[in-house]
């Protein structure tokens, strides 16, 4: 894979100098399904970027409970466990896919951030969007019922079932295994299964 190419297409850089120290240091990882990429509490020597795959950040509630935080599957999404950089992580990430990853050291994104100061815009922006899907899913948490949460999910992470379990989608969904099998039952009885689970 054309590491600049992928600098310039996914990130939108322009800045040649930029490019080039990036891609000097840079590295592209496979990873196999199950892979733990960092656990809650590590501070991360690593900025990481999804290029294929699908990963799952949770963290573990006062019970031992492993409860979905969030889901990283768009190409150039950060994978991030906190919102400020070189901080302890605040949730576990893990592959749910055989994925490929884009590896940047801490200390040169760090660097890069204080010598070229417009870079700030391209952090904010992976910020703002972390921020309005979290205010999405609290959103939904509180205003919608189970069933509104399930449908919900189904439009705003098209095809994503196919790929995560039961389990998870329940705990991201604030909801049981159980009570999750009886909405997709009542959507089966109802013959509305299949329009919900694409997306309509």
């Amino acid at each position: 894979m054309d590491l600049p190419a992928l600098f310039r297409d996914l990130f939108g850089l322009s800045d040649e100098s930029i490019i080039h120290k990036l891609t000097q240091h840079s590295e592209l990882r496979n990873l196999r399904k199950g892979h733990l990429l960092f656990r809650e509490g590590e501070t991360l020597g690593k900025l990481t970027f999804l290029i294929q795959g699908l990963l799952r950040g949770f963290f573990l509630d006062a019970g031992g409970r492993d409860i979905t935080d969030c889901f990283v599957f768009e190409p150039g999404s950060p994978a991030t466990g906190c919102i400020a950089l070189n901080e302890p992580a605040t949730i576990s990430v893990e592959a749910l896919t055989d994925s490929l990853v884009l590896e940047l050291p801490m200390a040169l994104v760090l660097e890069l951030l204080e010598e070229h100061p417009h870079l700030y815009r391209l952090y904010s922006k992976f910020l703002l969007s972390a921020l309005r899907r979290h205010w999405e899913v609290k959103a939904a948490m509180y205003q919608y019922d189970a069933m509104e949460r399930y449908r919900w999910f189904m439009q705003a992470y098209p095809d994503l079932h196919r790929h995560v379990s039961g389990k998870h989608v329940a705990s991201f969904l604030g909801m049981t295994q159980v009570t999750l099998s009886r909405l997709r039952r009542t959507l089966r009885e109802t013959g509305q299964l299949q329009a919900v689970e694409e997306g309509e």
